[in-house]
């Protein structure tokens, strides 16, 4: 069980935090908004009203204790970067903030949070790619070119094993899971006699460029 802060409790925020309690982790919520606190008192470990610019307040919390602090103050840039340089320095070990822009996310690397995201960029990029392919289920952008694809297997794939199947080799792409959409059972790692069946979904890990080249199968 893991130990998590979450900071501003707006709607990603309340959603992280409910979504780590829910999951079995210990979470503290912090928000300047009673009525905020109010809402999600009873679906986290502990939800306080303070100021995240309060240092002291912070410190007094123990945040730098947890295994993950989530800064989520929205478009107020200035707060969310004062809460960001003081966390850092109280010792976070990683701290996860929300960006509204482009400028803000460069803001909150150069004071050195660990993981600057967009929530509505990263969504409207998982929606875009299943639009575009029938097959792409689910997108996780990862960065450097890189994501992991839920996709429907090619025609070609049914009947055959992972091993002969050589997708590796072929476009360069690692199979991390297969899960069955009859059970909703998840294979992780599956072995190369793993036999690709029509009820599967592959979850697959690679680069953009390849996960293209296997997605084009499917158009065929």
């Amino acid at each position: 069980m893991g130990q998590f802060v979450v900071i501003g409790l707006g709607r990603f925020g309340s959603h992280v935090a409910r979504t780590l309690f829910h999951a079995g982790h210990e979470v503290l919520a912090i928000d300047q908004d009673p009525q905020a606190i109010q809402r999600i008192r009873d679906e986290v470990t502990r939800a306080v009203v303070v100021d995240a610019r309060d240092k002291e307040r912070l410190a007094a919390l123990g945040v730098h204790e947890a295994d993950a602090v989530v800064l989520s103050l929205g478009e107020q840039v200035e707060a969310s970067a004062l809460a960001a340089l003081h966390l850092k320095e109280l010792g976070v070990r990683h701290l996860v903030a929300k960006a509204g822009s482009e400028d803000h996310g460069k803001l909150l690397k150069l004071i050195g949070v660990d993981e600057v995201i967009f929530p509505e960029r990263q969504a409207a990029e998982r929606l875009a790619s299943r639009l575009r392919d029938s097959n792409v289920l689910d997108y996780i952008p990862l960065g450097r070119g890189y994501s992991i694809h839920e996709i429907t297997p090619p025609a070609e794939f049914l009947g055959k094993t992972l091993a002969e199947l050589r997708l590796r080799n072929r476009f360069g792409v690692q199979v991390l899971a297969l899960r069955d959409l009859r059970s909703g059972d998840l294979t992780v790692n599956p072995g190369a006699e793993a036999v690709i069946e029509p009820y599967h979904v592959m979850i697959v890990l690679g680069a953009n460029e390849e996960l293209e080249r296997l997605r084009a199968l499917r158009r065929k």
